[in-house]
This record gives structure tokens, C-alpha cells and sequence, in this order.
């Protein structure tokens, strides 16, 4: 077939699934929208009510950068990383479009924890860079980068981050009643720095109707031509008096990846989900159940030296079962104590042919987290204060040199917040405590000299301080110890990861990670604009990361990547603006750079660090239709590490155009979106392909959605 043929069917293809998804969810939504109603959850008799901020300002304040509603919707692409790509400090590790995962402040892997609905993601991701993360993005309601003190609730990595992301699928709390409403917006006062929540669920239980049955649904339907295919999701909540129910289905099919040099083979994605949950309500007690399965089958390019003639495809499948139950001591008071249950299975192949495995991978893991929160005592507020522990047990075929091993870990945490000695002062003080124990297994494939039993004591604390200098503008200072783990790869690998087109080398004897920063931050809410900027700095003691040798495993041509503990510096800074006004003008930018080096090889720099990036925003809004440009260039990567290779720089332009509209109790939504529209050349400085592979060219996307 001719390549004009090919692009002719191509094409013809993208428009009838572009067509097919704008049409289905108004179709959809038109025929359900008679028997549907607002959905408020019914949670009994009792109802969480604050009667004061349990929030510190800056938590208040950081709510305007969560992704959902409408947000969300206009930057929904193929993955979670490439989703928030352009928040402030976030680049993407990737080894092609499907595996790619978020980076924050220049740190990948384990120190930045993806969590769904509070727990752990449950995938191998943060482990090698061709492991995708096991999470539809399309089901997300909502994306939260977690920042400051607040990380030490589910990680040690105070340095990194935590990226939560929220399905909704116990059905318990009322913010989520309105799973795609758009007018459930934080609105702050920038003179005083309050903060409420406009549209909020009724507080007194007299105003809900509990006898009736009420039902919520939804559907959204995606498509692109920079991977032809498309991706959907539809989902209905409901509930009957006191019991809430929820049950979705997505599925994403897109082919190969289009770029500037034409289809890059063997990068196609199939993802399929489920997900049901339901809660029950008491006088005082919640109690709620969810299990969500995800399956993806992808493909990593070859066709190179060092690759596969025909790529790697991996097969993946999760299956997470949630137990929650939630306490409340009073009627109307914020007090909770929660305890979470999570059961994951998770199994993970890789084939270099369709007979032949190169990797496989059994992940079986149990997690206790239990959390009590007190709104108020004394001189403090928002108080959380619990434990967690976590029991792992990992399994390895195929081509792999790792013992089974299985790891425990266990710890304490607790933040606080408290009005300052001085006006407008807020300080918020956080610690994690706890250890990690890691006990491999005799394998006849592994190597006996590192099957040794490892315990690592862990402990991380953080204190922010945040000060309103003048009417809508904060200082805020953050002040942290970050640790961690060696991961049991870290620790045990010793042979060739194919699908990575690495030879990977652990050591057995590596000492847990720790490291001491800051982070100075300056917010200013004005009349016209809101602007921020901000610089931060982390002093890593033995920081953990893989490295290339410059040496080549010749039996299978494979470079050699030796994990070692070295004194690091790591610094960096970001900025952003944006307009207020909510119709009419409005203009965003923001720019984010970092930089490392290791301090015992005379300040070398430090590996897979992201260069200078800048993304900027115009646009018009008028009461139900935006539409803006944008541009977003990244300068040359000259800071490298040894045997690391330099990436140019790049200049995209992109447009989009949106459409939102009520119809009876239904609401639509329509986004055209054009990335790359002149089809540059793009090299991620963080794809271990870049030598041999283009990002994604020229991208036309559509994400059709109604809610009912």
C-alpha cells in the first residue's frame, strides 16, 4: 500500500472516531438526561460540617492548581504524566508514549508516589522506565499534585511529591456528589486569604429527600490523531436511602505513534477498566468496599542498535480491592477516624516475541493505613495523626536475575497546623516515622552473594511557615528532612532488564537515601493577575539513582547501568502568572528549571535531569465557549552526566476550542484541542530512546463529555 493510501485511510479513520465520540456522549446523554437528577450522597443523619478553617491558608490557596471539572478536561491526553506535564515543576520520564510517568523537581522513580483515592497505585512503574503506570486517566476526577508537609501522609520523599489521584470509587464523601460538575470551584478572598468552597453539598440532612432513589451519570469519549484511536469512559453512581453505589467502565485502543519522521512502530496502547463501590451509612459510622481491575497491553519501540529488531510488548494486569470504614465521633463535626484496607495483585510480562518472555513480574501487596483527624486543639488545627503498614512479596521470571524477595514496611505520621505569634503568621509542622525490611530468597538464577536480609530505619519531618505580608500575598518557607529506601531493584538486580535495554546492577550493601532542603515561595493575589514563584534546594545524602559505566554487557549488547549512593546537590526554581477575570481576557504562563551535580566527582552533574521549560497561554472566554493558543519550548540539555547525551532544544504552537453548555438537568462539554501544530521535532531529555525516537508530532484531540 502506498504511504498517500495509508495517510488516506488514516485520515478517514480519525475523522468517523472523532465524529462517532462527539456524537456518542450527546446521544447517550440526550437519552438519560429525562430520568437523571443532581446527585447528593446520602450519608445518614450525621453530616461533616467545619465550623472553622481546618485548612491551613496555603492549602486553601494551592486548591486553584488541582486538576478537575473543566480544568481537567482541557489538558485530558494519554497518560496522567503527559496530563500535568505543564504544572509547575513536572517534566515526563518516558521509554515511549504509554510507559511515562511524572518527574517532579528534577527527582523520577520512588520519589514521587502516585496514589488512587488515597492509597498506593499498586504498579511497578517507579521502578524501571518501561513500566507505564497502571491508571486510566480518562476515569480521574481529579489530579492533585501534593506539596509542603502534607507528602509526609503518604511518603518519606518530602523532596519529591505525592500525585493523587482521585476515582471516586467508594462513594462516600460529599464532595464527590457532584463527580463532573464544573461549579464546585475554590474561591479566594486574596485580601484576607479565606477560603470557602461555592456550591457545596446541603449540610442539614432535613434538606435531602433519603427515601427517593437519585442517580448520577456519566460519559466521556476521547480521541487523537497523534495516536489514532480512541479512549472512553462511562459510570453511573447512585443511591437508595443510605447506600450509595458506583460502577464504571473505560477502555482506550490507539495505534502507533505519528511523529515529525512518520509512524514509530510498535507504540500502540489497549487499556481496559472496571471499577464498582459502594458505602452504607450509620448514625455515626461509614463503611464502604471497592475493587477496580486495569489491564494494558503496550508496546516499546526497537528497530535499533541495543533494542529489539521488532520492540518489547508488555502485557500488564491490577486488581486493587478496598475496605474503608469512617467514624464520626459527633454530629456535625469534622472529626474522623478512618482505617483503609487495600489488597493489590498485580502481574506484569514482557515478551520479545509472541513465544518468547524476557521479563515476568508477581506483585502481591497488603496495606493498613489508619488516620484520625481533629479539626481543632488548643493552638492547633487540621491536625492528622496515624500509622501504616505495608506487606509486599515479589516474584521474578523470565530473563530476570532478581531473587523473590518480600518486603515489609511500617511507619508513624502526624501533621499539625497552628496560628503564628504574629498576624497572618501559619505554621504547620509534619513527621514520619518508621523502617523498612527487605528478605530475599535463594534462586538458582540470582546471585547467592546478595541474597541477604536488609532493615533500613527511616525518619522524615518538614515545617512550613507561612506569613501574609500584605493583603493578598504570602512568603512561605519549607524546611524538610527527606529519606528513603533503597527498592528491592536497587537493592538485588544484577542482569539484563530487555525491555529497558539495560544491564541493570543493584548493590546489596547501599544505604538508605536521607537529604535536608528548602523551599522558598512567594504568592501574590491581585486584581488583575495572581502570580507565584518559587526556588528550592535539597542537600542529598548517598542519593540513589542508576547510572550509566560506559560499559557494554556484549553477550546481549546491552549498556550498564550501576545504581550507587553519592553526596548530591539539587536546585531549582519555577514561576507562573495568570489573569483573574473569569470571562473575557485571559493569559497564563509559567517556566520551571533544575539542576544537580555530585559533590564528590567535582561537581559533576547529575543524570536525567529535565532542561528549561516554559508554557504560555492566550485565550478568550465567553460564557460557554473558550479559545486560546499556546506555546511551549524547551532550551538544549547541556548539563549531562557522563556517557549522557545532549537533547536540543524545541518550539511548539498549539490552539484549542471549547464548548460547555447546560441542557434541562444535563451538562455537555466539547474540547478541541491542537498540540504541535507545525509538527516540530521534540526529544524528551528524559526518554532513555531519545537518540532514536521523536515525541509526538502534529496532534488534533477531542474530548466529547456529558454529565446527567
Amino acid at each position: 500500500m502506498s504511504m498517500k493510501a495509508e495517510i488516506t485511510i488514516t485520515s478517514t479513520i480519525m475523522n468517523s472516531t472523532l465524529i462517532r465520540a462527539a456524537m456518542g456522549s450527546l446521544l447517550l446523554g440526550g437519552f438519560l438526561h429525562s430520568l437523571a437528577q443532581e446527585f447528593i450522597q446520602d450519608l445518614g443523619n450525621s453530616t461533616v460540617v467545619a465550623e472553622q478553617s481546618t485548612e491551613t491558608i496555603l492549602d486553601g490557596l494551592r486548591e486553584d492548581e488541582v486538576l478537575k471539572a473543566e480544568k481537567l478536561d482541557r489538558k485530558i491526553s494519554t497518560t496522567i504524566a503527559e496530563t500535568i506535564k505543564n504544572e509547575p515543576d513536572i517534566a515526563i520520564r518516558s521509554m515511549g508514549p504509554a510507559a511515562a510517568r511524572p518527574v517532579i523537581k528534577g527527582l523520577s522513580g520512588s520519589h514521587v508516589v502516585i496514589t488512587e483515592d488515597g492509597s498506593f497505585c499498586g504498579d511497578m512503574s517507579a521502578t524501571s522506565p518501561d513500566h507505564a503506570v497502571a491508571s486510566e486517566v480518562l476515569t480521574a476526577h481529579k489530579l492533585h499534585i501534593t506539596r509542603g508537609p502534607q507528602i509526609l501522609t503518604q511518603s518519606f520523599a518530602t523532596a519529591g511529591g505525592v500525585i493523587q489521584v482521585e476515582h471516586n470509587d467508594i462513594p462516600f464523601e460529599i464532595a464527590t456528589a457532584r463527580t463532573f460538575s464544573t461549579n464546585d470551584s475554590l474561591h479566594h478572598d486574596s485580601s484576607t486569604g479565606d477560603t470557602s468552597t461555592r456550591d457545596s453539598a446541603p449540610s442539614d440532612p432535613s434538606s435531602r429527600n433519603t427515601n427517593n432513589t437519585q442517580i448520577h451519570g456519566y460519559i466521556a469519549d476521547y480521541a487523537e490523531s497523534g495516536q489514532p484511536g480512541f479512549a472512553t469512559v462511562v459510570g453511573v453512581n447512585g443511591n437508595i436511602h443510605r447506600l450509595s453505589l458506583k460502577g464504571e467502565l473505560s477502555a482506550r485502543n490507539m495505534g502507533d505513534m505519528q511523529t515529525p519522521n512518520g509512524n514509530l512502530k510498535n507504540t500502540d496502547i489497549q487499556n481496559k477498566s472496571i471499577a464498582v463501590g459502594a458505602a452504607y451509612s450509620f448514625e455515626r459510622f461509614k463503611f464502604g468496599a471497592s475493587f477496580r481491575t486495569f489491564s494494558s497491553n503496550y508496546g516499546i519501540p526497537g528497530g535499533f542498535i541495543g533494542g529489539h529488531p521488532n520492540g518489547v510488548d508488555i502485557e500488564l494486569s491490577k486488581r486493587d480491592l478496598t475496605l474503608r470504614g469512617l467514624y464520626l465521633p459527633a454530629p456535625k463535626s469534622s472529626d474522623t477516624l478512618s482505617v483503609t484496607f487495600r489488597l493489590n495483585q498485580y502481574h506484569h510480562t514482557e515478551y520479545e516475541t509472541k513465544e518468547y518472555v524476557g521479563a515476568e513480574f508477581a506483585v502481591n501487596q497488603e496495606n493498613v493505613h489508619i488516620e484520625k483527624f481533629i479539626a481543632q486543639s488548643g493552638p492547633f488545627f487540621g491536625i492528622h495523626f496515624g500509622g501504616e503498614f505495608d506487606a509486599r512479596s515479589i516474584e521474578m521470571g523470565g530473563y530476570v536475575f532478581t531473587p523473590p524477595t518480600n518486603s515489609y514496611a511500617t511507619s508513624l505520621f502526624s501533621v499539625a497546623s497552628l496560628n503564628g505569634w504574629r498576624d497572618g503568621l501559619e505554621i504547620t509542622l509534619s513527621a514520619r516515622l518508621g523502617g523498612a525490611f527487605f528478605r530475599p530468597q535463594e534462586s538458582i538464577v540470582a546471585d547467592k552473594d546478595v541474597i541477604e536480609d536488609r532493615y533500613f530505619t527511616l525518619w522524615a519531618i518538614a515545617a512550613e511557615f507561612s506569613q501574609r505580608v500584605a493583603p493578598g500575598k504570602f512568603l512561605t518557607l519549607d524546611i524538610f528532612r527527606t529519606t528513603r529506601a533503597p527498592t528491592i531493584e536497587e537493592l538485588y538486580n544484577q542482569g539484563p532488564h530487555l525491555a529497558a535495554y539495560t544491564y541493570e546492577r543493584g548493590n546489596h550493601k547501599l544505604e538508605a537515601e536521607s537529604g535536608y532542603g528548602a523551599e522558598l515561595e512567594y504568592r501574590d493575589y491581585g486584581e488583575i493577575i495572581n502570580w507565584r514563584a518559587a526556588v528550592h534546594s535539597t542537600w542529598f545524602l548517598n542519593y540513589l539513582a542508576p547510572r550509566a559505566t560506559g560499559d557494554t554487557n556484549w553477550s546481549q549488547i546491552l549498556p550498564i547501568y550501576q545504581v550507587s549512593g553519592d553526596d548530591a546537590l539539587l536546585m531549582g526554581a519555577s514561576a507562573s502568572v495568570e489573569t483573574v477575570a473569569e470571562i473575557g481576557f485571559y493569559a497564563q504562563a509559567g517556566a520551571s528549571y533544575v539542576c544537580g551535580f555530585y559533590q564528590n566527582e567535582n561537581w559533576s552533574d547529575m543524570p536525567q535531569i529535565p532542561p528549561f521549560k516554559f508554557h504560555g497561554e492566550v485565550a478568550y472566554v465567553w460564557t460557554h465557549v473558550r479559545a486560546g493558543i499556546n506555546t511551549e519550548f524547551a532550551l538544549a540539555q547541556n548539563r549531562l552526566d557522563r556517557y549522557e547525551q545532549r537533547t536540543p532544544g524545541f518550539v511548539t504552537f498549539g490552539a484549542s476550542l471549547e464548548f460547555h453548555w447546560s441542557l434541562t438537568l444535563a451538562r455537555y462539554s466539547i474540547v478541541l484541542r491542537g498540540d504541535n501544530l507545525f509538527n516540530a521535532d521534540v526529544r524528551n531529555h528524559l526518554s532513555r530512546l531519545k537518540s532514536v525516537m521523536l515525541e509526538k508530532g502534529r496532534n488534533v484531540s477531542i474530548l466529547a463529555k456529558a454529565e446527567f
